[in-house]
């Protein structure tokens, strides 16, 4: 009898070429980009938390919203982080959560 296991696959797409993306050089580029990502009629309704994906010459791949959670609150799972960073290919990660 064959031992029969679950396959696991792993993905990221790039949908624009990171030659095209801006890239962060200071803390106000990453928080101005950020802020322009988030909805701005429901940021004072509850809380969110963003990670901002980073390749080595701080190129922006991407932006993924992680988890969105109550007026008081939200909840990181660490596991889904690293495997966002870890699918990504990601050099660098600058971690959001905005409270209003």
């Amino acid at each position: 009898m064959k031992d029969k296991v679950n396959e696991i696959r792993i993905s990221y797409k790039e949908n624009i070429a990171l030659s095209d993306s801006p890239s962060i050089k200071s803390s106000a580029d990453a928080g101005k980009l950020l802020f322009e990502s988030w909805d701005k009629n429901t940021i004072a309704l509850q809380e969110s938390f963003k990670v901002l994906l980073l390749n080595n010459s701080n190129k922006i791949k991407g932006i993924y919203q992680l988890s969105t959670g109550g007026i008081t609150g939200t909840l990181v799972d660490i596991r889904i982080l690293f495997a966002v960073i870890l699918k990504s290919l990601s050099v660098g990660v600058i971690l959001s959560h905005y409270v209003k």
